[in-house]
């Protein structure tokens, strides 16, 4: 089959957009170590070269994914969270906007120092500027949950979050194998293992008796 050369901007625009799209049903499927720019191009019947007019590594296309799945859940919390809940609800609510996105979660599991040396400052820059949005909006509605909270605890809760976020993916996805003998060695005594949503809902309560 032919390769094809993206020549308008509107061609230009539907070849990034197919790239993301190719990438984001990959990764879904595997592993970010069994994916490769090339296999990307290959799967989309583009050269290399051809690939790296949009993205110079892997780790910038996949910044660009991580990028629109922040963009996303920021569309998402700003919808849902309009108002002051009960703590355990906006645990439990503020957890599950994260599992909606499987994508997301996993995602941020990645290894975030890795993505950064290999962009550069530049493009590390231009990312966090892109998707500041979606922490500005978690401070808004943090805020606007625990109002009597200092402006100060409100961002502790915000980092908190964000350092757990990365370990959704790890705990969802432990093996069924590892599961079952842990549960046989009594690992954690003869308490269940909670859901992910369960587990890190609670946590987030714990946080959360802080700033109330």
């Amino acid at each position: 089959m032919t390769q094809r050369r993206a020549r308008s901007k509107e061609a230009i625009q539907q070849r990034y957009n197919d790239i993301l799209i190719r990438t984001r049903k990959l990764f879904l499927k595997k592993d970010y170590s069994d994916i490769t720019l090339a296999s990307i191009a290959k799967d989309l019947n583009i050269s290399r070269p051809s690939l790296y007019n949009y993205f110079t590594s892997k780790e910038e296309l996949f910044l660009a994914l991580l990028k629109q799945e922040y963009l996303i859940c920021n569309k998402t919390l700003k919808k849902i969270f309009t108002g002051k809940l009960p703590t355990e609800t906006f645990c439990q609510e503020l957890i599950q906007v994260f599992y909606q996105q499987p994508l997301f979660i996993k995602l941020l599991s990645l290894h975030t120092i890795a993505l950064e040396d290999k962009c550069g400052y530049d493009v590390m820059s231009q990312f966090k500027e892109d998707t500041l949005p979606f922490f500005k909006t978690q401070f808004h509605i943090i805020r606007q949950q625990f109002p009597e909270a200092t402006e100060e605890n409100c961002w502790i809760f915000l980092q908190r979050l964000t350092t757990l976020s990365q370990t959704f993916y790890q705990y969802a996805n432990i093996p069924k194998d590892q599961i079952e003998i842990m549960a046989k060695l009594k690992t954690f005594g003869s308490a269940p293992l909670l859901s992910p949503e369960d587990y890190f809902a609670r946590i987030l309560v714990d946080f959360a008796s802080h700033l109330e």
